[in-house]
């Protein structure tokens, strides 16, 4: 057991202490063996110094394998042997000193024997650079008017004295040469907000120790806070075309100028960056229903104020603006003429047109009869008054500012373009349709807005040619009518100023019809007589008839003058005219008739050669016709007769061959052949040619050559040849006769 004295290398003479080891040595089991060998033979640290401490590194190496034990360290200092500390691989911090020669031995063993000692060179103790410590400015919460000072504490382990430590001063990290070496920096050199700190590089006349830096201290100020005050203008509510400005107060105890002012907008509690440490916000950043604040604060330099907040502004609704207005219509202004005004608004917030007001000002004045009225009807104005008109612009929230239009005179108006009537002078109030028989009359009326009498000047157009000679003139003397012409009027309407106006009026002259009449001959018709029609009569009072229709119991007939042959009964007969303009008239009668005055009892008899008729009748003449073929008529093919269809017989005219009051009448045959008689009687001078069974008869006379006497110049039958040929010669003519009288007719 080896009792040591161990040292805790602080330099001092305090702090060590003893201790005990113990080892256990194993015993030498003989020699012969190889002896071990101490390589990497160094000191440690190769340059000592007092702080560093002094040992000895080697590496043991033994052939054998045998532990190291017994292995033996000397120690020399400045060439002294040192026995007390012998076989320590560390020298005691004690014992070492700066300047100082160390020199080791180490000689390795592992008990059994000592191999080759190892000497190193000597080795100095170099210098043990200062420590400062325990930096500390004060005070530690310095004001701008207080002085900075450094205390620290210098500690060389070598006991070297200080020699020119480096202290160096910083503000704001930079440092300030002027105060190189001193412990204290006075208050002039300080102001509020500066970040100083120290620096401490100490020296011991050899070398400098590490820096070592005090902690930074901000100095405070002297100075007291100043105060801000905050209010938003306009106050209390701005419109949408208000700019927002903040007003901020400042109030320093110390009296110390403002420096800066830091001013932060609010929208609807949001901060909005844009406008921070602006004044103002324009117009067109808020809206209709925003809430808006601003907060402030002010700065003297040193301190800040405390932030304050300006009271809420809502922004309200912004009243519309009228960019332009006009009164209606333009150029000059008439008594007839509705006054209408229309304007154009704009409105920041986007509101429509809502509740606007309405204000006309008649000579200056405002008449509230019209207000909120767009349109002012023509019969409220008069001539010669100033009318304007003014709009205060709503948006159903509040009324903008108004506009006014200038004001504008109302001036004389023309007559109202007259209302003209054309017609015909009927002798009435009324006009009727023009024609040519009648004056042309034009009437006009027309009222002038400004009460002043109307005069009326006419210009007259004939086919749209003008009538000069009729100008000024109300009246077309039917003289110069015609019909089918077509006349127009211009009638200009004319006020004392010479203001006009005018209208027109076209009609055109009616044909007036033509009138249907006929007269008969007779005029008493009487059954059964050729009796004629006669539409000459018909007239036309502005023209002429050109064109007769007759209908005569459906049958239709052309020609101003008819002969027709009608039987008893009733006969219905029409008609229509027609005038050179196209119109026309029907006239359309019955006429009635009584039985044909015919004989009775008619009786024929051949009595030799000779033909006896008979008969029975009351009129003082009848007349006795004869024909060769089936009798149908006395006078042939009427115009009431149907033509015959090709092939059928055609009616022929008999011939008449005698007249006789009495009521028996004879004749020799002229002919053998059958005979047919017609007895007709005379009424009032008028044949009744009507042929009815009555009054006709036929007589087989071919046995009338028999009885004829024989006669020296020829023979009777002989005689009868060229009267029969003669006869058919008669009778083929009175065909051609007939067939051209019926289509003379029909055309």
């Amino acid at each position: 057991t080896l009792a040591v004295l161990y040292a805790n290398g602080n330099g001092q003479n305090s702090g060590d202490t003893w201790g005990t080891g113990a080892w256990t040595l194993s015993e030498a089991s003989g020699s012969g063996g190889t002896a071990p060998v101490a390589s990497n033979v160094s000191y440690v640290p190769s340059s000592p110094t007092k702080g560093t401490g002094l040992g000895v590194s080697y590496d043991y190496h033994d052939a054998d394998g045998d532990s190291e034990q017994g292995t033996q360290i000397k120690w020399w200092r400045d060439g002294l042997r040192i026995t007390s500390i012998d076989d320590m691989t560390d020298v005691p911090n004690s014992w070492i000193g700066r300047g100082q020669q160390w020199q080791v031995e180490v000689t390795p063993s592992d008990v059994n024997e000592d191999g080759e000692p190892a000497m190193l060179d000597p080795v100095t103790i170099g210098n043990t650079v200062p420590v400062a410590r325990d930096l500390e400015l004060t005070p530690t919460d310095p004001l701008d008017n207080d002085d900075l000072n450094l205390d620290y504490e210098y500690f060389d382990l070598d006991g070297n004295t200080q020699q020119n430590t480096l202290i160096q001063w910083h503000l704001d990290g930079a440092t300030i040469p002027e105060l190189e070496g001193t412990t204290s920096v006075s208050s002039l050199w300080t102001r509020s907000g500066d970040e100083w700190q120290a620096s401490v590089k100490p020296h011991d006349g050899t070398d400098f120790g590490d820096v070592v830096w005090t902690p930074v201290i901000v100095i405070g100020s002297s100075n007291l806070q100043p105060s801000a005050t905050a209010y938003v203008s306009p106050p209390g509510n701005a419109v949408t075309t208000d700019a927002l400005q903040v007003v901020v107060g400042y109030s320093d105890p110390d009296g110390d100028p403002k420096q800066a002012t830091e001013i932060r907008w609010l929208r609807d509690g949001t901060q909005i960056s844009a406008y921070n440490d602006l004044n103002w916000v324009p117009p067109e950043a808020t809206s209709k229903g925003e809430s808006w604040v601003a907060e402030a604060r002010v700065y003297d330099g040193l301190i800040w104020s405390e932030w304050v907040t300006t009271s809420e502004v809502v922004i309200q609704n912004s009243p519309p603006v009228v960019t332009s207005i006009s009164m209606l219509p333009e150029g000059d202004l008439i008594t007839t003429m509705d006054l209408t005004v229309v304007w154009e608004q704009s409105d920041i917030d986007g509101d429509s047109e809502s509740n606007s007001e309405i204000r006309w000002w008649v000579n200056g004045e405002w008449v509230r009869d019209y207000d909120d009225m767009a349109t002012v009807p023509a019969s409220e104005t008069v001539r010669d008054q100033h009318w304007s008109v003014q709009v205060i612009p709503g948006d159903g929230e509040g009324l903008g500012s108004s506009m006014k239009t200038n004001a504008r005179v109302i001036q004389n108006a023309p007559p109202s373009p007259p209302e003209v009537s054309l017609g015909g002078d009927f002798g009435g109030s009324e006009l009727g349709v023009p024609d040519s028989v009648h004056d042309l009359v034009a009437q006009a009326t027309s009222s002038d807005p400004d009460e002043e009498t109307v005069l009326f000047d006419y210009q007259w157009s004939r086919n749209d040619f003008h009538v000069p000679d009729l100008d000024s003139q109300p009246v077309v003397p039917s003289s110069r009518l015609e019909p089918g012409q077509t006349w127009s009027v211009t009638v200009i309407a004319r006020d004392p100023w010479g203001l006009t106006s005018s209208a027109s009026q076209e009609v055109t002259i009616a044909n007036l019809p033509p009138s249907a009449a006929w007269s008969t001959t007779p005029e008493t018709l009487i059954s059964g007589i050729l009796s004629s029609f006669d539409g000459s009569a018909s007239t036309d009072s502005d023209g002429e008839v050109v064109t007769w229709f007759w209908t005569v119991n459906g049958v239709s007939l052309s020609g101003p003058v008819i002969d027709v042959l009608l039987p008893g009964g009733v006969h219905t007969v029409a008609l229509t005219v027609i005038d050179d303009m196209g119109d026309s008239d029907t006239l359309e009668e019955e006429v009635v008739l009584g039985s044909a005055n015919s004989v009775s009892e008619l009786s024929a008899s051949l009595d030799g050669s000779t033909v006896r008729l008979s008969w029975a009748g009351s009129s003082s003449e009848y007349r006795v016709y004869r024909s060769t073929s089936p009798i149908t008529t006395v006078v042939g093919l009427t115009a009431l007769d149907s033509v015959p269809a090709w092939g059928d017989p055609i009616p022929l005219d008999m011939e008449p061959v005698g007249v006789t009051a009495e009521t028996s009448w004879s004749e020799t045959a002229p002919v053998a052949t059958t005979l047919y008689y017609a007895v007709t009687t005379v009424v009032d001078g008028h044949e009744v040619v009507w042929v009815s069974g009555s009054n006709m008869v036929s007589v087989d006379a071919s046995a009338a050559a028999e009885s004829i006497d024989t006669d020296p110049t020829g023979s009777p039958k002989l005689l009868a040849l060229p009267i029969a040929a003669l006869l058919l010669l008669l009778g083929a003519a009175a065909i051609g006769i007939t067939l051209a009288e019926s289509r003379r007719r029909s055309e």
